[in-house]
């Protein structure tokens, strides 16, 4: 059985690093892939250090080819309230079998539903941490707690109060 793919659009890579996530998430059973005009022009804070360990973790950056190019920037037409880089993640996605994206950019979700494309955010991707076992229980509440706080992170406030709420009770033992 193949390995599930997950195609990444830029406030995910940027959130899972805020809070401190994002080598633990490189764990999990999934190959993650970000497209190389992300990280060319969005991605500024992640140095050249940076992604030399993140790709020495399992990170992929993939670059498209001329075909997904013409294809994303034709999805940026159909979907006018898409960024171009948004349609990079769609369309890698979208061209790449059994891809799911992961994303936190409510407009991207929507189109990507309405492409069939299986999508997912962060919180999916903490309740696969929690289940892992690659965090303690206190950790990824501490983390959650990092993304809450973040004004520049739009996260569900109550869902993540509940993971957290749960987190912290599991950690006690309760």
């Amino acid at each position: 059985m193949a390995i599930p793919l997950i195609v990444s659009d830029t406030s995910c890579l940027i959130d899972l690093r805020k809070g401190g996530l994002l080598t633990t998430a490189l764990i999990l059973p999934f190959q993650f892939v970000v497209p190389l005009p992300l990280v060319a022009a969005e991605l500024h804070d992640f140095t050249a250090s940076d992604w030399a360990d993140l790709r020495a973790r399992g990170l992929l950056v993939v670059d498209l080819d001329a075909a997904q190019v013409q294809r994303a920037f034709a999805l940026k037409k159909q979907f006018t309230g898409l960024s171009a880089y948004d349609c990079f993640s769609l369309e890698l996605t979208r061209s790449t079998a059994d891809a799911m994206l992961l994303t936190g950019d409510q407009q991207l979700r929507k189109r990507a539903s309405t492409l069939g494309i299986d999508v997912h955010g962060i919180l999916w991707l903490c309740d696969h941490v929690e289940k892992s076992g690659l965090l303690a229980f206190a950790d990824l509440a501490d983390a959650l707690d990092r993304l809450l706080a973040d004004p520049l992170v739009f996260l569900p406030a109550g869902e993540v109060t509940t993971r957290i709420t749960r987190l912290r009770a599991r950690a006690r033992g309760s």
